[in-house]
């Protein structure tokens, strides 16, 4: 049996998380205790973010990315950023 990664916050990403309702947050939750089963299904970004995947999802028509980084030695998923598609790129490069 394949061993679950452990998953941490960013103190962005726990920011993020904090502004939304309730319902939203539980879903994103859901999403980000997917990518703890398999954190390989996602695709890898490009340019400077080669080393970040992002989670693609959609709550009530609104398109989310759950943007993280893999530590493979640690098992461990570190989730950098969780937001709506418009501008999470930019913002991303902010906090990075």
């Amino acid at each position: 049996m394949k061993k679950n990664y452990e998953i941490r916050l960013s103190k962005g990403a726990v920011k993020d998380l904090k502004k939304m309702e309730t319902t939203l947050r539980d879903f994103i939750y859901g999403q980000i205790y997917e990518i703890a089963e398999d954190p390989y299904k996602n695709e890898k970004l490009s340019g400077s973010f080669k080393e970040l995947r992002s989670q693609h999802s959609k709550f009530r028509g609104v398109e989310y990315r759950v943007i993280y980084y893999i530590d493979e030695e640690g098992r461990l998923i570190i989730i950098a950023l969780v937001g709506t598609r418009e501008n999470i790129y930019k913002e991303l490069a902010r906090r990075l």
